[in-house]
């Protein structure tokens, strides 16, 4: 029969683990809490002083996943936690999700799990209404609706107008080579009156 944990068992386990040196998510599965959670108990447990009670442990016997959360909170970068740690790029992506359920930003790590893959596109959509200066509720909501609305449009009128200057570049280039062959025939023609101007000096004289 599993024993039910209640609150403040629950917590204790959590900080047990944690002193033991377990990982977020290992916690997470013994304790069934959310990386939230967990985070508050610790951060509680550590007397809202984590980063300098840490600094103080001897980190050599504590997780891989425990380092990391140091790193990050240390404020190293995703590139320096794998190459201190020997870390795979997905590795360090996870444990810095991890590091934003614990510092409350649970919003960042959802919406970056869903965006990281098109991020330079949102990056570059971000400066561009930055140095518009449109980054407000209102400018985003119309970009968003007239996107939303009018883009599909859009994107087949650009494609009608592509289409459009194709063929006009087509008839641009016939037209020249149509040029060309009317210069050459009048070259013909003026180098024949020329030559029948001569013919007929010659007779008149």
């Amino acid at each position: 029969m599993q024993v039910v944990l209640n609150r403040r068992d629950k917590e204790q386990l959590v900080i047990k683990l944690y002193q033991e040196g377990k990982s977020i998510r290992g916690i997470a599965q013994q304790a069934h809490l959310s990386f939230s959670d967990i985070g508050t108990i610790i951060r509680r447990a550590d007397g809202h002083d984590k980063e300098s009670d840490i600094e103080t442990k001897d980190l050599k016997n504590k997780s891989t996943d425990t380092k990391a959360l140091w790193l990050f909170s240390n404020g190293k970068k995703p590139i320096d936690v794998a190459i201190e740690l020997n870390l795979s790029v997905s590795e360090v992506q996870e444990m810095q999700e991890e590091f934003w359920a614990l510092n409350q930003l649970h919003e960042l790590a959802f919406v970056y799990s869903e965006i990281k893959t098109f991020l330079p596109s949102f990056l570059k959509l971000f400066h561009c209404l930055k140095n518009n200066k449109m980054l407000s509720e209102k400018h985003i909501f119309n970009v968003l609706k007239y996107v939303g609305n009018d883009l599909p449009q859009l994107t087949d009128r650009l494609q009608c107008l592509s289409n459009d200057v194709i063929n006009l570049e087509d008839k641009k280039r016939n037209l020249l080579n149509e040029l060309v062959l009317w210069n050459g025939q009048l070259y013909d023609l003026g180098r024949a009156i020329d030559i029948k101007n001569q013919r007929l000096k010659r007779m008149n004289k």
